[in-house]
């Protein structure tokens, strides 16, 4: 009986693979993707200071505008498993500012949901006859200020500030000082491309620093034993 019971445990646990390395390697790609499509959008984005004549810019060029939100899309859809990923990896020094970093970044990205509706409005305005324009520029302009879309622009934006710092203190030690001192310093590049000196590109070069970070992370994780990473 014990011959038998030990034979259907070891066929058991033979018949389990072990997917951590497929793991990492999949958590290491999805790292790499968010901010880096984030910094590519950027130098694409069109000049939205004025809400009317950004429609018409768009309907110049509705290509453009597209790829733009294209990239947004994926990023959104990338970006809470990337910090997923990078949590990973910090929290086995800093469990407590993970724990915490993590779930303001959850908060900024998975309420953020605002900005992606928002640019396909764009899109949208754009495609509108020159005279039905006006009325889709108000209502854009209505929605990034008020009710449940300005909350999540304003989640997003404090937020991704925020939670960005956080994670980067508590990547410390975990991967080397270069990548958690760019994630940290791509927060107040953001301040300066919005702020100082008003420029897409200028941001486009601080979600760069945070591609940096993730890129860091994505090596870091390739290079992190099975037994590490996970239970088997």
């Amino acid at each position: 009986m014990t011959a038998t019971i030990t034979t259907w445990s070891t066929r058991s646990t033979r018949e389990r693979p072990d997917v951590r390395r497929l793991q990492r390697i999949a958590a290491a790609v999805v790292l790499l993707v968010p901010a880096t499509t984030v910094a590519i959008g950027r130098l694409v984005v069109t000049d939205d200071s004025d809400t009317r004549k950004a429609l018409d810019l768009i309907a110049a060029d509705p290509g453009r505008q597209f790829t733009f939100a294209l990239l947004g899309f994926v990023a959104m859809l990338t970006v809470v498993p990337a910090f997923l990923a990078a949590a990973r990896l910090a929290r086995r020094r800093r469990p407590l500012l993970t724990m915490i970093g993590l779930g303001v970044n959850l908060v900024a990205y998975l309420g953020g949901w605002a900005l992606g509706a928002i640019d396909s409005m764009y899109i949208a305005g754009a495609a509108l006859p020159v005279e039905q324009r006006d009325g889709a520029a108000a209502l854009i302009d209505a929605m990034w200020s008020d009710g449940l879309a300005g909350i999540s622009t304003l989640l997003m934006v404090i937020g991704h500030v925020l939670g960005a710092i956080l994670m980067g203190l508590a990547l410390r030690g975990s991967i080397p000082t270069v990548g958690w001192v760019a994630m940290i310093l791509s927060q107040p590049g953001h301040v300066f491309a919005f702020v100082v000196f008003p420029s897409p590109v200028m941001d486009a070069l601080a979600w760069g620093l945070m591609a940096l970070t993730f890129a860091i992370c994505a090596v870091t994780v390739l290079r992190t034993p099975d037994n590490e990473w996970d239970l088997p």
